[in-house]
């Protein structure tokens, strides 16, 4: 881990699986917002709160799902996952910012979302499925789902809802939504957090939309966030291919794109742009530069932009420059320029 978290705790939690502090104050803020007490939520889950101060530590999973039914049992709020959902989509408005900020259409955007998944822990993952009617994204939690109503499924899906709605210039609803328990009493937080018609007792908990939502433009046109682009990509390229050069700014948006996924190469970024690998080298040869130097230098570069923005973690920018763990970033960062990502924020 970056900083000093890296300790035989956190290393235990990820042999038993973990679950990364940064969204839990949220959830304990929404808890005493609900009359619930933090500490006492802590204790009795067996959770350090000093290590839940710490934005880029890991719990185990065990001691998250331990946490969490504290927090619904201490407030009696049985929409209390639901709830957290809408923390959590607060919590990561920037980071969808930034992923939108190069997306064309909610297509791109979706290619991004199963890395970013990952930013919660090892607890489960959203799945896109396809279906003659339109298209799902199916949860799939590492724990078997049971019979009675689930938190973690409530949260993930009420964030989902809201991430798909927030950044589009048109409306993005379900047509449908499945639940893996059975119906409650009471379906009327379900109906207001989730809409769509309402399945209970599923397979596998979805959200369903129609396919041409795939197609729906993103929200930078309106908010201009795109314009950032400009700015970064500029310095890889000679005074010669600057902003005004077109397909500079597009190889660089491209490899924006593709960076969140975790695979990018020069074969995906040609078929991202619609070229050919052939003809991807000889425009970078004529830029003085190839893809290897490129790519290292936007990442090294964007690293460092994200990390003056305070307000996404270093887990969060781990992901958006294709890095499995904050762990392998903080090493890459040091290789390019002799300190840890914690470091270079201190500074």
């Amino acid at each position: 881990m970056s900083g000093a978290v890296a300790t035989a705790d956190t290393e235990a939690a990820h042999g038993r699986g973990f679950v990364y502090t940064r969204a839990l104050p949220g959830l304990m803020d929404l808890a005493a917002a609900l009359g619930a007490d933090r500490g006492l939520i802590a204790r009795s889950a067996g959770v350090d709160p000093v290590q839940l101060a710490l934005p880029d530590a890991v719990i185990s999973r065990d001691c998250y799902y331990r946490l969490l039914a504290e927090c619904q049992r201490q407030t009696g709020n049985p929409d209390f996952g639901l709830l957290s959902g809408r923390v959590s989509y607060m919590g990561s408005t920037h980071l969808f910012l930034y992923l939108a900020s190069t997306s064309k259409t909610l297509r791109d955007w979706l290619n991004m979302l199963p890395s970013v998944t990952s930013l919660v822990g090892d607890v489960g993952s959203v799945q896109v499925s396809r279906h003659r009617e339109g298209f799902a994204l199916e949860w799939h939690p590492v724990r078997p789902p049971g019979p009675g109503r689930c938190m973690i499924t409530d949260n993930i899906l009420a964030t989902t809802v809201l991430q798909m709605d927030s950044y589009c210039m048109l409306p993005v609803r379900p047509r449908r939504v499945d639940l893996s328990y059975a119906q409650p009493g009471d379906i009327s937080g379900l109906r207001e957090r989730l809409g769509g018609p309402l399945h209970f007792d599923q397979p596998v908990s979805a959200i369903h939309y129609d396919w041409d939502v795939l197609d729906y433009p993103q929200v930078h046109v309106v908010t201009r966030a795109y314009d950032a682009v400009v700015e970064e990509f500029s310095a890889f390229f000679s005074a010669n291919a600057s902003a005004a050069d077109p397909l500079s700014l597009e190889l660089h948006a491209a490899i924006r794109r593709q960076l969140p996924v975790g695979k990018c190469s020069i074969d995906s970024v040609a078929a991202d742009m619609g070229v050919s690998r052939r003809t991807l080298q000889r425009r970078l040869k004529e830029r003085d530069t190839n893809f290897q130097q490129l790519l290292q230098g936007v990442k090294s570069n964007l690293a460092r932009r994200y990390l003056e923005d305070k307000s996404l973690s270093i887990i969060e920018i781990a992901f958006l420059l294709g890095y499995g763990d904050p762990s392998s970033f903080s090493a890459a960062f040091k290789a390019w320029g002799g300190l840890t990502p914690t470091e270079f924020r201190r500074q």
